[in-house]
């Protein structure tokens, strides 16, 4: 008994290990348990001067997000396409099948010629637009802090940081697009454990503000180097082309790069947006409670998106040999593990934050129950309207940018006139963006992206991927 029960446990272990979902979880888990751990100790070693340019530094560092402005998805996209043997790739819509299931490797090296220099002009980018903007924000209030000097100096750290993450993190985004998920989300944890350390470490030393920049260019260097070695050993065996035409893959890349992009920043700005009006009517203490709860909620969407997201390289090798019969065989059952997960995850939060946010302390709060539920619902709509849109992009077809964008205005219309208009309070930033989704995005497009692979939306979720012959 056991011995059986010993192997059950070495099975579970061994199936544990191989798996990308695990791992993604893993990654999430220490990401978050980096902001736990962290805190206390920023709290503590820090000056409340040092804390709040501590906090402008890390929205500087977080605008290399915007700079990568969807090159990043887009050149995975086409890496999936020529994992999928796609003999060249195209502007829009999906590449001509190959002669054969076997990865094109010339393509393969083709793009990663490409991002390669695509990067080096976003990193100049990040020291043109963040230096001069950064510079600005941070002598604005320098004379407030500890030690000018040290901040001058943590802020130069934190610049090469950006620079150096945004050239570094293509390498594990180009291996994950290979279908090497479980690799790169290693990497991942592994990465995040090795800054989270040395981090620590080096805030107990009293290093102070060059703490956290320090940490993240060794973490980031550290994620370049194992990435691209397994980059480059899986495509070893396979010399690259002896002339790459650079200018052409991106002519090809760019069309649909720009679309991500302005999809990317309008998101960043409504969200963005509403914290605005949240700090500026309601104040601090209620914009802490409505930060919050989103974060919670987006929490538990994160954890839950990952059951669908370790199989989109996957089903980019599918699209590009334009079989939609396989890509419903994997989203099918994915869909409904990250909806129940996501529930399973949110119902936790409706009905158990507040008592657990009491138990821990700190007389933190969160959203009443009625509007955590409200919220829950906008969350989940907003989790299928993503997996479908991010399917339909893995197809290269982004027609959904422009009411995407609207709607996006229209939430942060609704969302102002609820607020000065209503006495919902804080509901009303829960409510305005519910409400603009649910006008069209939020039933349009999974349709639309059920009838692309061969389906209709009802049949596929409650009858099961296959399709009636005929049909």
């Amino acid at each position: 008994m056991a011995t059986a029960n010993l192997m059950t446990m070495l099975r579970i272990h061994k199936r544990l290990i191989n798996s990308a979902v695990f791992w993604s979880w893993i990654f999430n888990f220490v990401r978050l348990a980096s902001g736990i751990i962290l805190l206390p100790l920023v709290l503590h070693k820090l000056s409340t001067a040092d804390l709040g340019m501590y906090y402008v530094l890390l929205s500087l560092a977080a605008l290399s997000a915007l700079i990568d402005f969807g090159f990043g998805e887009t050149i995975g996209r086409f890496i999936t396409y020529a994992m999928g043997g796609a003999r060249e790739i195209q502007a829009q819509g999906l590449p001509k099948p190959g002669n054969s299931d076997t990865p094109n490797y010339t393509l393969l090296w083709e793009l990663l010629a490409a991002t390669r220099v695509i990067y080096r002009y976003l990193t100049l980018a990040v020291l043109i637009i963040v230096g001069i903007w950064g510079t600005y924000m941070v002598e604005l209030r320098i004379h407030e802090t500890s030690s000018p000097l040290i901040t001058r100096l943590a802020w130069a750290a934190t610049l090469a940081g950006t620079m150096f993450d945004i050239y570094a993190n293509w390498w594990c985004v180009y291996l994950r697009s290979l279908n090497e998920v479980r690799a790169a989300a290693r990497i991942s944890v592994l990465v995040m454990v090795v800054r989270l350390a040395v981090a620590a470490g080096l805030l107990c030393g009293g290093a102070g503000l060059l703490s956290l920049p320090i940490a993240a260019v060794l973490s980031d260097g550290l994620q370049r180097w194992l990435a691209r070695a397994r980059c480059l050993a899986l495509l070893k065996n396979y010399p690259p082309p002896g002339k790459i035409e650079v200018k052409k893959i991106f002519k090809i890349i760019w069309p649909n790069t720009w679309r991500v992009g302005i999809l990317a920043f309008s998101g960043y700005l409504t969200v963005n947006a509403n914290i605005a009006i949240c700090l500026g009517v309601f104040g601090l203490t209620a914009n802490a409670k409505y930060g919050l709860s989103l974060q919670l909620m987006n929490i538990a969407s994160t954890m839950a998106a990952v059951w669908v997201n370790v199989k989109r390289p996957l089903m980019g090798q599918y699209l590009a040999r334009h079989d939609q019969a396989s890509v419903r065989q994997i989203l099918w059952p994915r869909l409904w593990l990250q909806n129940i997960t996501f529930l399973f995850l949110a119902a936790g939060v409706v009905f158990c934050g507040a008592m657990l946010l009491q138990w821990v302390g700190g007389g933190k709060e969160i959203l009443s129950v009625d509007w955590l539920a409200i919220l829950m619902l906008y969350t989940f709509l907003s989790l299928q309207y993503t997996t479908w849109t991010t399917l339909m992009a893995t197809g290269n077809n982004l027609t959904y940018l422009w009411p995407t964008v609207a709607t996006n205005v229209l939430s942060l219309i609704l969302s102002l006139l609820l607020v000065y208009f209503t006495k919902l309070g804080l509901g009303a930033l829960v409510l305005g963006p519910l409400l603009a989704g649910v006008i069209f995005n939020y039933w349009y497009w999974p349709a639309y992206a059920a009838k692309e692979i061969g389906t209709t939306l009802c049949h596929f979720l409650f009858l099961g991927p296959k399709v009636k012959s005929g049909s």
